[in-house]
């Protein structure tokens, strides 16, 4: 799995960068139409992870992984 560093804006609720909203990759805005999918893994004492199947405006599939210990955010290749 490669990961690639994106810029993510977010929504922010009951909680800080709760759900994406909308991403660059490659220089390419990325309108998130709707989450397919999403996950929380930890690791205790170690990191805490989100992932997400999202599907974009243009009806592409992408994931997405929000590291909250760096908080950063990745797409999956």
């Amino acid at each position: 799995m490669k990961l690639h560093t994106i810029q993510v804006h977010t929504y922010s609720g009951y909680k800080a960068d709760e759900r994406p909203l909308m991403f660059i990759f490659e220089g390419k805005i990325h309108k998130i139409k709707g989450i397919l999918h999403q996950a929380y893994e930890e690791i205790p004492g170690k990191r805490r992870r989100r992932r997400y199947t999202i599907k974009t405006d243009e009806k592409l599939t992408f994931k997405l992984l929000y590291d909250e210990n760096q908080d950063r955010w990745f797409l999956e290749e």
